[in-house]
């Protein structure tokens, strides 16, 4: 094992690792923008159009409770954006992504 990232502990399937990954990503973003915004739970699941106890579960880490979906729709109720530029020339890094303040 060369990266340090943990799922490569976990699994052999470079699918479910990047899957994992994101998602782990992902929720990391969303609980660091509701702590920026100061935020209880109880006004981010509000906020965000969640029960609590979901929220709960996202600030546990809970990963198999949430989708890739779910976390995008919890970005763009925070007020973000997930920008992808694709670039086939460019063999080491041909899709970025990038958070971005939405426009309102």
């Amino acid at each position: 094992m060369t990266s340090q990232n943990v799922f490569e502990a976990f699994t052999d399937d470079p699918v479910q690792f990047n899957m994992q990954n994101l998602k782990t990503k992902l929720l990391m973003v969303v609980i660091k923008l509701i702590r920026q915004k100061g935020w209880t739970q109880s006004i981010a699941a509000q906020e965000l159009h969640v029960s609590q106890p979901r929220m709960s579960n996202l600030f546990k880490g809970q990963l198999s409770k949430f989708s890739i979906d779910t976390l995008l729709e919890m970005l763009v109720r925070l007020g973000y954006k997930l920008d992808a530029d694709f670039d086939p020339t460019n063999d080491s890094v041909p899709l970025e992504l990038t958070l971005k303040k939405a426009m309102l």
